[in-house]
């Protein structure tokens, strides 16, 4: 990833400068929000090959999407840049509502949504009150998807062009390129199938339960459980480790997204060390 040179304290308006493969996106910072979920940005319209010229008539459009985004974190390690500061539009000013993901099937597909405001917390009290949608209207289906991204998986989304009018076709686009890529590995090249534990935390049981759905829907074997001490609830979730470095890292943004959108903490992960794949010693503990 290429480093920027930042020594400037991002401000609401801000315009951040990201640079992907297909070019420069930018993001503006809109909304602050807690740590754990990073914070708001609207996704500016465009890649561009140089920087732009006019970041009022840029900050001017209307935005893609809203998003949690690490930004500070990605902005102190010198991966984004802050290149401008304009008004927040009109219509950017109250947090937006957003589709929150309550349940997904075997492929990946959301069959359950909630509709919540971008300020919303949620606790389970929130989670119990909102009800459950299986069908979106029209107006719905507009709506920004509470996700929140770290800096490489914004990088990766802005360079494909991800809306959220495109994320179902995306998300099974990318389930059914990583069955494929599983069906095509050679027996003998197969790394070991020795599970690969995953260990999360939450301070409520509701949520520890919600992300336990999430888990499942994805594949792993779950157990939920009272932590040391009692005073977090444990997520244990089981499955065969990625095959690749790559996948590697979108698992671990996967499970650090969840803990974070949750309000608890990814632990880690802990495997047999033959059944990594290479630079997997970079994202967690491996033992022996």
């Amino acid at each position: 990833m290429t480093k920027r040179n930042n020594t400037k304290k991002a401000r609401i308006g801000d315009v951040i400068e990201i640079i992907t493969p297909a070019g420069l996106g930018y993001v503006q910072y809109t909304h602050e929000t807690t740590p754990k979920l990073g914070e708001l940005v609207r996704v500016l319209p465009g890649l561009y090959e140089s920087r732009p010229t006019d970041f009022v008539e840029l900050a001017r459009q209307r935005e893609l999407y809203f998003v949690f985004y690490f930004m500070h974190s990605s902005l102190r390690a010198g991966w984004a840049e802050v290149v401008s500061n304009q008004p927040i539009p009109q219509w950017a000013k109250t947090p937006p509502m957003m589709r929150h993901e309550a349940a997904s099937d075997g492929l990946g597909r959301v069959i359950r949504w909630r509709i919540l405001s971008a300020a919303s917390q949620l606790t389970p009290d929130v989670l119990i009150r909102t009800p459950l949608l299986t069908e979106l209207t029209p107006e719905q289906e507009k709506l920004s998807i509470r996700l929140i991204r770290p800096h490489k998986a914004m990088i990766r989304e802005l360079a494909r062009g991800w809306t959220p009018e495109r994320a179902a076709v995306l998300r099974l686009q990318d389930f059914m390129e990583n069955a494929a890529q599983r069906a095509s590995q050679v027996p003998e090249k197969k790394l070991s199938d020795e599970p690969m534990k995953h260990f999360l935390y939450f301070p409520e049981e509701a949520n520890a339960r919600e992300v336990s759905e999430r888990l499942q829907s994805r594949g792993f074997s779950v157990e939920v459980s009272k932590g040391a001490g009692a005073e977090n609830w444990c997520v244990l979730a089981t499955k065969a480790p990625p095959t690749t470095g790559e996948q590697m890292d979108e698992l671990r943004d996967v499970m650090e997204g969840l803990a974070a959108q949750f309000g608890g903490d990814y632990d880690g992960w802990e495997a047999a060390t033959d059944s990594l794949a290479p630079k997997s010693s970079e994202l967690g503990r491996a033992v022996n």
